[in-house]
């Protein structure tokens, strides 16, 4: 809303705590964004000026399933988009397409019905395919002259639905792949081997560059994810991260473009409040960011070990004790620089990768062999197996080629930090098992982590939420992705996820805390659960770097500011 004077005079005073509630530390009065049909939606005339002035890098968006609805359909093609629909490389190259399903609220599903339109719905609108600065600056200048929505988007790997916005002028930073290998990176937090890569570079790319020399980089387990965008931001956890703590405690510098068109370097020694808040306090909502750059670690050989058993020809209390001697393992995994994924249901158990860098196979089967005696001992049969990598990238391929990772395929969230506190307390360990089974046994699976990246391994000066120092387990609990259930049967999972698998593991750990990119956007008190006690400062530093919060996402900090209502339109609350 724009005030008058007169007006803001003659508020009474409920109204104007509220007006300088919203209004303290922002410069705008901030108004509904504009969207197509109103009468201040940029004309065609306009967008194909601004289409010019960026030399013709602006796609307007075109949804990869267009060719499985009414007039555009095509059989073959169709076929070919619901074949490659949960792989993340059909998206990855896309300038509009989500990976998780759920935020694209059905819009041009290539599984709904073929006479039903190919609405834009939740995609943007627009994408500008960035590959200089001078894009951004452009961009900004156009959502801000005519109110639109801005979005920042590399692959789409996302599971918190930042990466799009109904109405949308979005910046695709896929393109920006400039790496810079720097031998004496020179600090006064570090002095050693370290990397830059700008925005669009994906993991894969600097695994692959870094093994050539003898070196190894912390990032995602799944290799197409992007370093410097949300998941580096929001903390990311990886194989390395029980040695080397989380990707966000790897980050040494950032080149970041403001929304108010400045250029930045953030360092610990240069605006280090956005450098702090860029590792680990969330990603789309302080800045744009132009390039990271990152530590390298020397390379080692990495042990990885397997386990799986099923719960055929045993009672379902065997089975769990099979579980349960799993979960009382991990630490033992996580103190010696661990990190493991198990998936499990009541039929299987599947421990994917116990990834063990730097101990050789014999220490490594030496620490995996109280568990199996447990295993024997409750007469389970299973297969276990033990490998040793040369380097870290062999590790993570075949730590890939292990696992499903199919995209869209889940109801992601929920979860929760799980701390060693559990583990000390035979109670509370006693009591985390029963919810666990508990929540499996009700429909559930399980995305299971054990990593402890501890402020030893880590960084203790960045906004990573404080209780993953604490934490021994990240543990989320999903069900199955129907492809073809309506949007009302698709609300009723969610809402299960949210309440009947999340409200029992947040009672069993109300002290601790979610990781912020891999949550539940209806977590209840997403503040505390997310940042923890950071927020507040949070708040305050994307104020004064964003002041016209031009940055948006229904859980990034300030989130609560803005609401979607009809149509998708963006409004202030």
């Amino acid at each position: 809303m724009h005030f008058g004077l007169h007006d803001v005079l003659a508020l009474p005073l409920a109204l104007w705590i509220a007006f300088l509630s919203v209004f303290n530390g922002t410069r705008d009065s901030r108004t509904c964004k504009t969207i197509p049909g109103d009468a201040t939606w940029p004309s065609d005339t306009e967008w194909s000026n601004f289409n010019q002035s960026i030399g013709g890098r602006l796609i307007r968006t075109t949804p990869i399933a267009q060719s499985c609805h009414a007039p555009h359909y095509d059989g073959s093609k169709c076929a070919h988009v619901k074949a490659q629909w949960h792989s993340s490389a059909l998206h990855s190259e896309s300038s509009s397409s989500m990976m998780t399903p759920f935020f694209a609220n059905l819009s041009c599903d290539p599984f709904t019905r073929p006479e039903d339109s190919c609405v834009l719905g939740t995609y943007v609108q627009y994408a500008v395919n960035v590959t200089r600065r001078v894009h951004i600056y452009k961009t900004l200048d156009f959502v801000r002259k005519h109110n639109i929505r801005f979005v920042v988007r590399n692959t789409g790997h996302d599971y918190m639905g930042k990466s799009t916005g109904a109405n949308a002028l979005a910046i695709w930073t896929h393109h920006l792949q400039e790496t810079r290998w720097i031998e004496d990176f020179v600090s006064p937090a570090y002095r050693g081997v370290a990397v830059k890569a700008q925005a669009g570079v994906t993991a894969e790319v600097l695994y692959e560059q870094a093994d050539r020399r003898g070196y190894a980089v912390v990032g995602g387990e799944c290799p197409t994810v992007g370093m410097a965008g949300g998941y580096i931001q929001g903390g990311g956890h990886s194989l390395l991260g029980s040695v080397y703590g989380l990707a966000a405690d790897q980050t040494l510098s950032f080149e970041v473009i403001t929304t108010q068109g400045e250029f930045l370097v953030a360092s610990p020694t240069q605006n280090h409040d956005l450098y702090w808040a860029l590792s680990g306090g969330g990603g789309g909502t302080y800045g744009i960011v132009w390039s990271v750059t990152i530590k390298a670690h020397k390379d080692s050989p990495v042990t990885m070990a397997a386990i799986e058993f099923t719960s055929e020809d045993i009672s379902l209390d065997t089975f769990w004790a099979g579980i349960n001697a799993y979960h009382a393992s991990t630490p033992s995994y996580t103190a010696a620089g661990g990190f493991a994924v198990a998936t499990y249901t009541p039929a299987f158990f599947r421990l994917m990768g116990l990834v063990l860098p730097n101990l050789t196979s014999l220490a490594a089967a030496s620490l995996i062999q109280p568990l199996l005696t447990r295993l024997d001992e409750l007469g389970i049969k299973y297969i276990s197996s033990l490998v040793t990598h040369p380097g870290f990238l062999n590790a993570s391929q075949d730590f890939t080629s292990r696992g499903d990772f199919s995209v869209g395929a889940w109801h992601f969230g929920s979860g929760r930090l799980l701390p060693r506190t559990l583990w000390a307390d035979p109670d509370a360990f006693k009591r985390m098992t029963r919810v666990i089974r508990d929540i499996i046994e009700d429909g559930g699976m399980t995305f299971d982590v054990a990593v402890h990246p501890s402020l030893d391994a880590g960084n203790p000066d960045n906004a990573v939420l404080p209780a993953w120092r604490e934490a021994e387990r990240l543990f989320i609990p999903m069900l199955p992705w129907d492809d073809y259930a309506s949007w009302p049967e698709i609300l009723q999972a969610r809402d299960k996820v949210t309440w009947a698998f999340g409200e029992p593991l947040r009672q069993l750990t109300p002290d601790s805390g979610v990781y912020l990119n891999e949550a539940d956007t209806s977590e209840p008190d997403w503040k505390t659960a997310f940042y923890g006690r950071n927020y507040a400062r949070l708040l305050t530093i994307k104020d004064h770097y964003d002041p016209d919060q031009l940055l948006y996402g229904s859980t990034a900090v300030g989130g609560d500011r803005w609401v979607e209502v009809d149509s998708g339109r963006l409004c202030p609350v």
